[in-house]
């Protein structure tokens, strides 16, 4: 999977963001606009195309300039929607990030 594929669909506004997501949201205190920046600037760390998924681990600026990543899964399946099943701030002692 092309990531621009998805990052066409955030940007045209055409994605969903999943219960599941909403939920680690709230409980994280991260928000919508934090998923969408991850998304645009992040990168495919891992594929799964028997669910027609990515997960994506991307950056984003909090309130201060405080940066975080987080890991978005990411479903392609829809032919018009990108759909954010989940995002969440990773554990970063199981998780390297990339350079952003």
């Amino acid at each position: 999977m092309d990531i621009e594929l998805i990052r066409k669909r955030v940007r045209a506004g055409n994605y969903l963001i999943k219960s599941h997501a909403v939920q680690h949201a709230l409980k994280e205190d991260f928000e919508r606009r934090h998923i969408v920046e991850a998304i645009l600037n992040g990168r495919i760390i891992e594929e799964y195309p028997d669910n027609q998924r990515v997960l994506i681990c991307g950056s984003s600026t909090m309130a201060g300039n405080l940066k975080i990543y987080l890991h978005i899964v990411c479903e392609y399946a829809d032919p018009v929607y990108a759909e954010i099943v989940t995002a969440y701030i990773p554990n970063e002692s199981q998780w390297r990030h990339p350079p952003f």
